[in-house]
């Protein structure tokens, strides 16, 4: 449609009720519509850039990116926002052009350092890990871009296998990361508590036309690899980390209505537009949130046919990668502690066995080391699993075709599955010694 400037307000509105119904691609439509109309209005095009980027329509934003990257050539914004874009994608190589360009533009732009680290893996001679330096011993950066500089020249550090100064630099970003969390270990302590103890609820009847897979874990554990994986199969469509579940089953907590039918039937309508979409029509949709695994009684009220995949990797490794990661979300905010991610890592193991006993959910677990052993075999583990046919031109070891993908993993899903992460702690242990003391 087209969208006047005076009807602004009401194109907007237009396009959120699409999005709230699942017509995304429509949704997609409206905005770069007002997009086209108001060409030469900068806070239009961010804030298209931002719808487009929360209902995970990467494809459909960088033609709008690349745009006003050359419309405003100075605005180190544009080229962040074009940059995130691009990696998403898997365009590494125009990824690590816009977000130098944002950086070296202004050096606020905090998430283009973390971006830029997962555009490549570095070597020696590579100037991207100089500008990293330069950004975290930058002691006149704003706290927030100091940081994600911080986490960026640790990743640099351990491409090139200076785990000691590695783990000195995160050790120091992870501080001062900490700082800024709201993340509590009380907070979550009464949540665990609750959801261990608590009554169970109503189930809904079951859908023959809507199977969801949700793929979850301890995060780093592997979730991307699995869903990437599956993802190559037709029949399956990978939504990527989508926050439906845990919003709405708050949403419900704050409102008492958990139990009541109705409104999970609501939100379980809610849940299933977002995942279903109005795309391509298949058999599975798949959300990889990890922290999904808090609300397996939730998700079976409202899916009782939904599949889990549950992913697992050595309790070391695991702790290990979390902490070398700077996360957006609030929710992975114990990521910058070990002691709590030691925490967080023992409940999500109670909360699947406690879940397993008492839910009637179909799950699999999935270990990261099998995997990267056997990709293959593991492969047509999670086809049985899904009733899928095996399929015999694929034979698992990488996908250059992988949708968009958003998390720290965006380089590493894209690259033939490789087994040198495993046991990776071991090169941190001289200098980590929590990595022992805190994980079995």
């Amino acid at each position: 449609m087209s969208a006047a400037p005076t009807n602004r307000e009401g194109s907007w509105a237009q396009a959120q009720r699409l999005r709230e119904d699942g017509r995304i691609e429509a949704a997609a439509d409206t905005v770069i519509a007002l997009w086209q109309e108001a060409h030469g209005n900068r806070a239009v095009a961010l804030d298209v850039l931002e719808f487009l980027k929360e209902c995970s329509a990467q494809q459909r934003a960088l033609p709008v990116a690349r745009d006003a990257r050359t419309r405003w050539p100075s605005d180190a914004r544009f080229a962040a926002e074009a940059g995130e874009i691009a990696l998403t994608l898997g365009h590494f190589d125009e990824a690590a052009v816009a977000l130098r360009e944002a950086i070296d533009l202004d050096p606020k732009q905090g998430a283009a350092w973390l971006r830029l680290a997962y555009c490549h893996r570095f070597a020696e001679d590579d100037a991207d890990v100089q500008r990293f330096r330069r950004g975290w011993s930058d002691t006149g950066l704003d706290e927030a871009a100091r940081i994600c500089a911080g986490f960026a020249f640790g990743k640099a550090l351990d491409d090139l296998g200076d785990y000691s100064q590695a783990a000195q630099v995160l050790t120091q970003a992870n501080a001062l990361a900490r700082l800024t969390s709201n993340w509590r270990v009380d907070a979550w302590r009464r949540f665990i508590d609750a959801q261990l103890n608590a009554s169970a609820l109503p189930a809904l009847p079951g859908s023959s036309d809507f199977t969801p897979i949700f793929v979850v874990g301890m995060p780093r554990s592997g979730t991307t690899l699995v869903a990437s994986t599956l993802a190559r199969n037709p029949e399956v469509r990978d939504r990527g980390e989508l926050n439906w579940v845990p919003a709405l089953h708050t949403l419900l907590r704050e409102q008492g209505q958990l139990r009541n039918p109705q409104a999970l039937a609501a939100i379980a309508g809610v849940i299933r537009a977002q995942m279903r979409r109005d795309d391509a029509p298949a058999r599975f949709h798949l959300d990889k949130n990890p922290l999904n695994f808090r609300h397996l009684d939730f998700i079976a009220a409202c899916f009782p046919n939904a599949r889990i995949v549950h992913c697992r990797r050595g309790a070391r490794d695991t702790a290990l990668s979390i902490w070398m990661q700077h996360f957006a979300h609030e929710d992975l905010g114990f990521a910058y502690d070990f002691a709590a991610i030691a925490e967080v890592g023992k409940d999500c193991d109670a909360l699947i066995a406690h879940w397993r006993a008492r839910l009637p959910l179909a799950i699999l677990d999935v270990d990261y080391e099998r995997f990267v052993a056997e990709p293959p075999a593991q492969r047509h583990r999670l086809e049985e699993f899904l009733g899928l046919p095996a399929r015999v031109d694929d034979d698992g070891t990488g996908d250059g075709n992988a949708q968009s993908i958003t998390t720290a993993s965006v380089w590493q899903a894209r690259q033939p599955v490789y087994t040198h992460a495993v046991e990776r702690w071991r090169r941190y242990a001289p200098y980590l010694p929590e990595l022992t003391t805190l994980f079995p």
